[in-house]
């Protein structure tokens, strides 16, 4: 049972860690396509901010997989409450 449980709070705080790095990659990704989109759209001479840096299909991946990692931190958080207390 000592091994089961181990096992179990190694996979939650895999979870956890692996979900905030997902978090960060899905941030930068989106900051990567917000700021190459609005680079380009100054070079052309437009003084507004295009709505395909926030609405287009690089930014809704970026927050799709910022969600995913939130998914992954708040599923450690259920799992790690769930466990009795060991590590």
């Amino acid at each position: 049972m000592a091994d089961l449980l181990t096992i179990a709070w190694t996979f939650v705080r895999s979870l956890s860690l692996g979900g905030l790095a997902v978090a960060i990659a899905g941030v930068a990704f989106f900051g990567w396509h917000f700021v190459l989109i609005n680079a380009r759209a100054s070079r052309v001479g437009l003084n507004s901010v295009p709505g395909k840096s926030w609405r287009g299909k690089g930014a809704r991946l970026g927050l799709a997989t910022l969600g995913v990692g939130i998914a992954m931190q708040l599923a450690s958080f259920v799992l790690a409450a769930a466990l009795p207390n060991g590590h």
